[in-house]
């Protein structure tokens, strides 16, 4: 199962949900996808999926998953990462209007140069990181008891 976390964000991630739902239809994805959309306006037409979760909810779709497909947001990149999920992470971006800045761009970088999760930045990439994951899983597993989240912020801090 696949499980898709776009966090709770004001914006949207339609091109996301909108190259899934293509990718499903045209049986290039044959395993069960489940998306949290939060404010995206695109309606999946082919997974199941909620606007939102309650915390227990979202948790046992992460431990479910196979995969989870995330937004570059640190609090859903660390809670795969704690169940020891293989990871796509795609930062929302302002050109596409998903944010007011591309500071998920800095965040999801982070994680790839330190080999916890594999990146996606257009999502025309999204299938061939899927399909990645058969020959080159991502090995390194996550051991720290939330340390991370002070790494990634003194990291994004030092960048100004």
């Amino acid at each position: 199962m696949i499980f898709v976390c776009l966090g709770t964000q004001i914006f949207q991630f339609n091109r996301l949900l909108s190259t899934l739902d293509s990718l499903i239809e045209g049986k290039l994805i044959d395993e069960p996808v489940y998306a949290q959309i939060g404010h995206s306006t695109y309606t999946p037409k082919n997974f199941e999926y909620s606007k939102f979760l309650e915390p227990d909810i979202f948790q046992d779709y992460i431990c479910e998953a196979r995969i989870v497909i995330t937004h570059g947001g640190t609090g859903a990149i660390v809670k795969a990462l704690k169940a020891n999920k293989q990871i796509i992470a795609v930062p929302r971006r302002e050109k596409y209007e998903e944010h007011s800045d591309d500071h998920q761009l800095q965040i999801v970088n982070f994680f790839t140069e330190n080999g916890y999760v594999k990146r996606v930045d257009e999502v025309n990439e999204l299938l061939g990181v899927i399909k990645s994951f058969e020959e080159s899983p991502i090995t390194k597993k996550f051991k720290g008891e939330g340390r991370i989240v002070e790494i990634i912020s003194d990291f994004i801090n030092s960048q100004d």
